[in-house]
């Protein structure tokens, strides 16, 4: 499994990934996928969930909004370190539907992207198997100026 940081530490990951067609029980922390939320909201509503979605890059955030209050954690998906529909969909989430849930980066998740990422709204990576956890906390502060404001009210001057 790749290193995740969540809040700037190495966490262990107690999320479960359950596929559309795999039974939940209930007290379960669970990362379904968004058809799996609308079409079986009922379902899952009367069950004592811990529940987080992954939202795929293709798909619009305000798809989300009915059920963000029952959300501990959207899953945003790089496909590719040249994707950046993820950067804006964490971006809408924090700025305009005020999420406070964690928004965990999954897929081609590269060091060097990481203080832009958490500038959108992030506050977990799941790192590409490939990079160095070391090199990732290092590259966190690379940037130490900031002009504009970050999706969490955050401005350092």
């Amino acid at each position: 499994m790749p290193p995740l940081i969540s809040h700037n530490k190495l966490i262990e990951d107690d999320w479960r990934p359950v596929g559309d067609d795999q039974i939940i029980g209930d007290g379960e922390k669970v990362i379904i996928s968004l058809a799996r939320l609308r079409q079986q909201w009922d379902a899952l509503a009367r069950m004592h969930l811990t529940l987080a979605v992954e939202l795929e890059p293709t798909a619009a955030v305000d798809q989300l909004v009915p059920f963000l209050d029952h959300l501990e954690m959207v899953v945003l998906h790089f496909d590719t370190f040249t994707d950046g529909r993820a950067f804006s969909q964490a971006r809408l989430l924090r700025g305009r539907h005020l999420f406070s849930g964690d928004i965990r980066a999954v897929g081609d998740v590269l060091c060097d992207q990481l203080s832009f990422m958490r500038r959108c709204g992030f506050n977990q990576f799941q790192l590409a198997v490939d990079q160095d956890i070391d090199l990732a906390f290092r590259l966190f502060a690379d940037i130490s100026r900031h002009y504009q404001r970050a999706s969490l009210g955050l401005v350092t001057e």
